[in-house]
């Protein structure tokens, strides 16, 4: 990316040169320490990893992919295909936006905010810039507006070389083509539209519990650690940019035969960067490609269901036989026990909304909890632990916890 090119200095904008938050003075900005030695790439993706883990809790396979998504988006425009980010949660305050603004410094030329009109959007997008859009839910109705009806269909074409969007400007409404490829990440409660979904790498955010600790974050410190990282990014994708051409050739030849062919082209980029990078990581990447390919199903159930039904599990769910009052809930209780007790509860939604086993399962899969097959006395069935639904009742169903400091 050549400085012309460059949409700004996100540093520059965000932090004075005394380290306080504010506009910085343009003749003071800090220049880039090229004589610090540039680490090498374990070193710098384990940095940019463990810079993430301080701030948000990501799901396990989630950081990898994360880190080097960000270092990826220095190397865009050497790649056909690019994948988004999709940041998505059953309910709200669950570090989406964290995640933004933690990724905000380290990615490639940053542009993080909410609701752009479809033209400044698609301006914008001719500086090629990172971008990591907040609050898309506007995208969810069955009644678009125009406007957001334009918005996604530029968003729809971005994640491909060369895609751009026809517009007339000018006196004489000249046609001009504006370029709208390039890094874009996306956050919303619930579902993404089909089309965005597809075209991204899905992470499925949840509210963190009370025995996951983070950083406090804070923008003005937050800059002056990733600063650092940023710049080392940005020489070592410039100075080994043959060496991920080479490894980009490779890869697309290796053709990622255990991932569908949509989610093939989205991974490349980031098998290739983690080819140059770290290459002993990639059976960890390639792990992470198959857990976060495999959420992308399962988001077409509404939130408000999803917090009701984790309310009536946990008031049916049986206690353990002969033990006094109160009784602990029992480990373990087979699906279509659990069915019948929801069914049961008064002026619940159950009974009339036909909830089956296969329901259930894909209403609780955001919440990472799945059936499995359990023995009960002489016989298996598929049942549910209770030690995975706890897992979900303690964020989300927590009536004390009104804040987190993982804020959206």
């Amino acid at each position: 990316m050549t400085p012309e090119a460059r949409q700004y200095d996100w540093f520059s904008q965000n932090q004075s040169p005394q380290g306080e938050a504010g506009p910085a003075k343009p003749k003071e900005t800090p220049r880039k320490d090229k004589n610090r030695k540039l680490p090498a790439g374990p070193e710098l993706l384990s940095a940019i990893e463990e810079y993430i883990k301080r701030y948000v809790v990501l799901p396990a396979a989630a950081y990898l992919a994360a880190a080097l998504w960000a270092i990826a988006t220095y190397a865009s425009e050497w790649f056909d295909c690019f994948p988004y980010i999709a940041l998505v949660s059953a309910v709200k305050r669950s570090g989406k936006t964290r995640l933004q603004e933690v990724l905000e410094p380290l990615v490639r030329d940053p542009w993080r905010g909410t609701a752009p009109s479809p033209a400044a959007l698609y301006r914008m997008l001719e500086l090629a810039p990172t971008l990591l859009l907040d609050e898309v839910e506007m995208f969810n109705g069955n009644n678009k507006s125009e406007p957001t009806q334009i918005l996604l269909a530029v968003l729809n074409a971005g994640h491909r070389k060369g895609s751009t969007i026809p517009r007339c400007e000018g006196p004489r409404q000249e046609v001009r083509q504006f370029h709208v490829y390039g890094p874009k990440l996306f956050a919303a409660i619930g579902r993404l539209p089909g089309t965005l979904m597809d075209r991204s790498i899905v992470i499925h955010m949840r509210r963190r519990s009370r025995t996951e600790q983070v950083g406090r974050f804070r923008q003005v410190r937050a800059a002056a650690e990733a600063r650092p990282i940023h710049e080392d990014v940005d020489r070592y994708v410039e100075v080994h940019r043959p060496d991920i051409e080479r490894a980009y050739q490779q890869v697309l030849e290796a053709d990622l035969v255990y991932l569908n062919d949509r989610d093939a082209d989205l991974w490349t980029p980031l098998f290739t960067i983690c080819s140059v990078v770290d290459p002993k990581r990639l059976p960890d990447l390639k792990t992470s490609a198959l857990t976060l390919s495999g959420i992308k199903a399962g988001y077409d159930v509404d939130d408000s269901y999803s917090l009701a039904l984790l309310r009536d599990i946990r008031v049916v769910w049986p206690k353990k036989p002969g033990e006094p009052d109160p009784a602990p809930p029992q480990d373990k209780c087979e699906t279509a026990v659990l069915l019948e007790k929801l069914k049961a509860v008064d002026e619940s939604p159950w009974g009339e909304q036909q909830l089956t086993a296969r329901k259930l399962a894909r209403i609780l899969k955001p919440f990472e909890v799945e059936p499995r097959h359990l023995r009960f006395g002489e016989r298996t069935a598929k049942g549910y632990l209770y030690s995975h639904l706890k897992a979900a009742f303690d964020p989300y169903l927590d009536d004390l916890r009104e804040t987190c400091e993982t804020t959206q």
